[in-house]
């Protein structure tokens, strides 16, 4: 890959072109170029041209802006790509399939210079090891060509929102699957890597290849001031000139090499000093090192290095009460700190060889880098990582919290926006383990045989076909045949005959995976994630053998809005989001028979959409059963259980029910699930295609047990007698910060003003309304390189359900110059029973739960404390 590999890009157009794809010789970088390489050039292009930036996409995984046909992707940073996929589960492939069998293709012959193309040999990258085996020296493309699935990939990065880079190997399948071996080797290389250095080191090699515009592997003083401006540390140009000259002066550059320039490790150095040396107020890291190890040493000097022996007492036990450790763990820390690659800017403590490989000691900057780490994040490491010893897998999927979308499918708005099977993909590997199909009856192919096709009904989304939807999650099964059960939610609108389809696609897709019910065994507790691992679990309508209205409810699978009391419940009026009649005929009040559904589909589903007219009978009723109600009768069961008259959390321990938007949110916004979850609702389907505050505290609870997607409600939401803990007092106060970007990760733009806000989201245990409290710190003027909050107050919060709670850390860049609206940086959300007490990171996500490119290093730094 090296020497490149002739692909096929896909545009957003859906249009095709030819192209190559070339690793750089470093593995940082990924090019994608109308022709080969020579001499490091492509043409009179550079090597490492980026024009990736400005590039803005206003929905998550569309990618249909028409800047994005002026904007040819020609280098793509390691550090931004978030993975790498197998098929066309894309928009831009999607686009690309339907044009071709629309217009059909006129291939156009290109030359491809130099015969083969060299791939690595079992996915690892190499200049020399593989060739294409059959690789001609012409190739077939076309403005519109046929694609084969099997040879087609993404690269799914991170750029102003999610994108792809959507393209076709030209050779076979099993080149293909080398490219992609090769491509996720890469990113496993640089997660290995990333370790080794500091956050300024890291972020200043993301930047780098943008601002190094010659390639001449220094930086000037006129680029130095776009790395200023890059990291969001203002200055005006007169003053960065002269830092930057008076720091070459100071390691002794002459004028010849200022004007040559900085290398990236004085460069780092010299962003280091910026943090150490700049702003006037007291420098948190600084003043916390000196109050918890004293500001001098017994020598009488002031204090440089603090001792193993030092660190463990007086900050892992005493300050941030982490009992576990011991000294062996320690000095494993110690050592794996004084490894790491970071600016040294005094660069005058010479320890002895033996102190440090047996990590005695460390200085000040790492334990800067320390107190900014994963490892010193305030969500508990150990409740992030899934480990079943920690978080059984075994208990009946009634016992679990299930990440869950609401009308998976759309990009956008409920009225007019696209449908794509590309947000399946983003939803599975974004942890959600329901999935939301509204199905309808479509056309007839050319066999005269039915097509179901997904979309929102009577509505201008597009639509697409059930069919691929369902490729697209058996891909997915593919290639993570371990992941704990997907729960597809069917909201049913076809004709017997096209159910007849959807169940034999399923079928012959899913084969074993799809999870065939026991008729004789749904009066048992439901199986556990453990033991349906792999699966693929259908909710929607059954055939009963009764008519009572109650033992399997009023046949309901579709998301309306009824707020009659649950008494009410015992027969359906199919209506639209609007509450508005989908027909005249479905006005009347109806009970819908079994005539209306399929014996096959009915067969494989395990779910039975159903209204329930009490719950007291309902824990009675088999466990097949599923109450789905909307967000505004989950808020009044939960007032009415707060007076004691339902037993919503006594059904929800043996029995699923699934909580969604009410349909007037026509733009896609969502409802905290907080009150849900409080009543032990497992599935609470949230619109993730809208990055609000709601989806991301949806974001942060599913951060617990490695995101698989399922999490264990805790004992006072499964266990009748369990003891309610009292409510306790959090403080939470906001030290620092370090590395925040633009907003969505511009690369161009003013320097930000950055603030934090800190808010919790609480409920009573027994039920009631829902509050939210919020405190937020006064902006930073242009700094997001290193703003301080170190002299604000604490705030504080009473958290009532601790089991439940949550508190949400958002930063925004405050539009201090128009005051219209503040632009949202990134956050990150955390269950208040997963937060560690002391001075802890925070680690920051982007609008989309990503942590990569401009947002790896984003961290705040707070202080933390119970009472």
């Amino acid at each position: 890959m090296l020497n490149g590999v002739s692909v096929i890009k896909v545009a957003a157009n859906g249009k095709t072109k030819p192209a190559f794809l070339t690793v750089s010789p470093d593995k940082f970088t990924i090019y994608i170029t109308e022709s080969k390489f020579k001499n490091g050039k492509v043409g009179i292009i550079p090597l490492r041209k980026p024009l990736l930036g400005g590039l803005r996409v206003t929905s998550i995984g569309s990618n249909n802006s028409e800047v994005d046909e002026m904007i040819y992707e020609r280098a793509l940073d390691v550090g931004g790509i978030s993975r790498i996929q197998r098929g066309q589960s894309t928009l831009k492939f999607e686009l690309a399939k339907k044009m071709s069998n629309r217009l059909g293709s006129s291939p156009v012959k290109r030359k491809i210079s130099g015969g083969s193309v060299a791939s690595g040999v079992n996915g690892s990258v190499s200049g020399n090891s593989v060739t294409t085996s059959g690789a001609s020296s012409t190739a077939t493309s076309s403005a519109y060509m046929a694609l084969d699935p099997k040879r087609c990939f993404s690269i799914i990065f991170t750029g102003n929102g999610e994108r792809t880079l959507d393209l076709m190997v030209e050779d076979d399948e099993v080149v293909c699957g080398d490219v992609v071996r090769a491509l996720q080797s890469l990113l496993d290389e640089y997660s290995k890597a990333k370790l080794q250095v500091g956050s300024d080191i890291l972020l200043l090699r993301y930047i780098w290849m943008d601002v190094d515009r010659d390639k001449s592997n220094s930086i000037n003083a006129a680029e130095f001031a776009k790395i200023l401006n890059r990291i969001n540390f203002f200055m005006k140009k007169s003053d960065s000139d002269k830092m930057y000259h008076s720091f070459a002066k100071m390691i002794g550059l002459d004028r010849s090499d200022r004007r040559r320039g900085l290398t990236f490790e004085q460069c780092g150095i010299i962003l280091h000093k910026i943090k150490r040396d700049s702003n006037w107020q007291i420098k948190p890291v600084r003043q916390i090192w000196f109050d918890l190890f004293g500001e001098y040493m017994n020598t009488g000097r002031t204090r440089t290095k603090v001792s193993s022996e030092s660190f463990l007492k007086k900050f892992l036990l005493k300050k941030q009460v982490e009992s576990h450790h011991t000294m062996e763990a320690v000095q494993g820390i110690f050592q794996r700190l004084n490894k790491l690659e970071v600016a040294d800017v005094a660069a005058n403590l010479h320890w002895e060889e033996d102190d440090v490989n047996a990590g005695r000691y460390i200085d000040r900057d790492r334990f800067e880098v320390y107190l900014f780490s994963k490892e010193n994040d305030i969500f508990d490491p150990v409740k992030q990582k899934f480990d079943p010893h920690v978080m059984s897998m075994n208990r009946s999927l009634s016992e679990y919290w299930i990440n869950s979308s609401h009308n998976t499918y759309l990009t956008g708005d409920q009225f007019k926006s696209k449908s794509s099977v590309e947000m399946y993909m983003y939803a599975l590997y974004g942890g959600c383990r329901c999935l939301e199909l509204d199905c309808f009856d479509g056309h007839r192919d050319g066999n005269n045989k039915p097509m179901p096709v997904v979309y929102h009904g009577l509505t201008f989304t597009s639509q697409i076909v059930f069919r691929d939807i369902i490729e697209t999650i058996k891909l997915f099964l593919d290639s993570n045949p371990d992941c704990f059960p997907l729960i597809l939610s069917l909201e049913n609108h076809c004709s017997p005959p096209y159910q007849d389809v959807m169940a034999s696609i399923m079928i012959s897709n899913f084969e074993d995976s799809l999870y065939i019910p026991d008729e004789s065994n749904l009066h048992d507790p439901l199986p556990s994630p453990e033991k349906l691992k792999g699966k693929v679990l259908l909710k929607g309508r059954r055939i009963t053998d009764t008519n009572d209205d109650f033992q399997h409810g009023s046949v309901y699978d579709t998301d309306s809005d009824d707020d009659s009391e649950i008494e009410e419940e015992h027969t359906i009026v199919e209506r639209d989001r609007d509450d508005k009649p989908l027909s005249p005929k479905a006005t009347a009040v109806r009970q819908v028979s079994n005539s209306a559904f399929s014996p096959d589909l009915s067969r494989i589903t395990i779910f039975h959409g159903v209204r329930v007219t009490s719950f007291q009978e309902g824990m009675k009723s088999s466990k097949d059963c599923m109450l789905s109600i909307d967000e505004s009768r989950a808020r009044k069961l939960c007032r009415i259980e707060s007076m004691n008259k339902n037993g919503w959390l006594s059904y929800n321990n043996s029995h699923l029910s699934r909580v969604y938007p009410s349909g007037k949110r026509i733009d896609s916004s969502n409802f905290s699930p907080i009150t849900a979850w409080s009543r032990g609702s497992q599935l609470v389907a949230l619109n993730i295609q809208t990055p609000d505050y709601a989806r991301r505290l949806n974001d942060g609870r599913f951060r617990q047990n490695g995101n698989c997607g399922y999490v264990l409600k805790p004992d006072s939401l499964r266990l009748q007698d369990h003891q309610a803990s009292n409510p306790v007092l959090l403080s939470i106060k906001v030290l620092c910060a370090t590395c925040l970007p633009k907003s969505k990760g511009d690369k161009k733009g003013e320097c930000i003003n950055p603030y934090v806000n800190v808010s919790v989201y609480d409920i009573p245990r027994n039920g009631g309304k829902e509050n939210a409290m919020s405190h937020h710190t006064q902006h930073v003027t242009k700094n997001g390189f290193n703003p301080i909050w170190f002299h604000e107050h604490p705030f504080k919060f009473k958290i009532e359900n601790t089991d439940v709670a949550m508190v949400q850390f958002s930063v925004w860049d405050r539009d201090v110059a128009y005051a219209i609206s503040d632009n949202f940086i990134g956050s990150a959300s955390i269950p208040i029973s997963c937060i560690r007490e002391g001075y802890r990171s925070v680690q920051l996500y982007d609008a989309n739960n990503k942590r990569n490119g401009a947002f790896e290093c984003a961290t705040l730094l707070v202080e933390v404390k119970w009472k």
